[in-house]
């Protein structure tokens, strides 16, 4: 989740909180990705960001703090898909601005959050899941040659030396710290590695960490939360961008979605 530091034609905008993460050391995706969106949402403090994955027309997977804090949904939510994302809405109000994102000439779709139930802002975590899983429903479908695709049960668990590569897509931050620190709206895609599915952080094994360095050439940051870890080349979600090491480098810790607590909740949409 990022919270946007930029002012949107002078309506400041609100800097990230704990369970924040935009794709480092990685490229600019343009059409590859389809069918990942960023998500825009209003909260009593400011709007915040995110990034998404259509599994069908109406449905998107995000991460649960996308979609709600302290148990309190967003205010309102807005999903976009174009690889840049850029807004001239010549607002200084949040009233001008709900008004310009829901004008369909513009290219913001609404949308209505849920967190998965069990989801409550980390309380009690890592001894337990972190059950950060949500979904944002669509106002109005959107057609694409392609959706994501949730991965089989315990997917994760076969995975070896010579299949260990991910692609993860997302629209935050390419760097925060010098010389790396970029901050283009712009889906981009970068390549990570499975490190581990069991360890202090991964809470009760339901989150996955993946490298994120300049040598595997990927990882994820302030604005990439809720984003996909796809199984290498494929349409495959493995797991949900979750949060990540400050600055954005060195390990992040994504949820899982091969695992019977994501798919129960994310199935119940469909």
């Amino acid at each position: 989740m990022n919270r946007l530091s930029t002012c949107i034609a002078g309506l400041a905008l609100s800097a990230a909180a704990f369970p924040s993460l935009a794709i480092t050391f990685g490229q600019p995706d343009g059409n590859a990705h389809p069918f990942v969106g960023t998500i825009l949402f209003e909260r009593p403090d400011g709007y915040y960001s995110c990034t998404g994955t259509m599994l069908s027309p109406t449905i998107m997977l995000t991460a649960g703090h996308c979609t709600e804090e302290g148990g309190v949904p967003n205010i309102r939510t807005w999903v976009k898909f174009a690889p840049d994302i850029a807004i001239n809405s010549g607002c200084s109000t949040r009233k001008c601005l709900d008004r310009f994102l829901d004008d369909a000439k513009n290219g913001w779709i609404s949308g209505t959050p849920t967190a998965h139930p069990q989801y409550d802002d980390f309380a009690g975590w890592p001894s337990v899941s972190t059950y950060d899983a949500g979904i944002v429903t669509l106002s109005k479908p959107v057609s694409m040659a392609t959706y994501g695709a949730l991965p089989s049960l315990h997917f994760l668990e076969t995975i070896g030396p010579k299949t260990n590569s991910f692609t993860a897509v997302g629209y935050g931050l390419q760097g925060y710290i010098q010389p790396f620190y970029s901050d283009a709206w712009t889906r981009y895609a970068g390549t990570v590695k499975l490190v581990e599915l069991n360890s202090t952080w991964t809470g009760a094994n339901t989150t996955a960490k993946y490298t994120n360095n300049p040598g595997t050439g990927g990882g994820t940051c302030y604005g990439d939360s809720g984003g996909p870890i796809f199984y290498a080349n494929t349409n495959v979600v493995a797991s949900i961008v979750s949060w990540g090491q400050t600055p954005c480098i060195g390990v992040d810790f994504n949820f899982r979605t091969d695992t019977e607590t994501a798919q129960d909740f994310i199935e119940s949409f469909f």
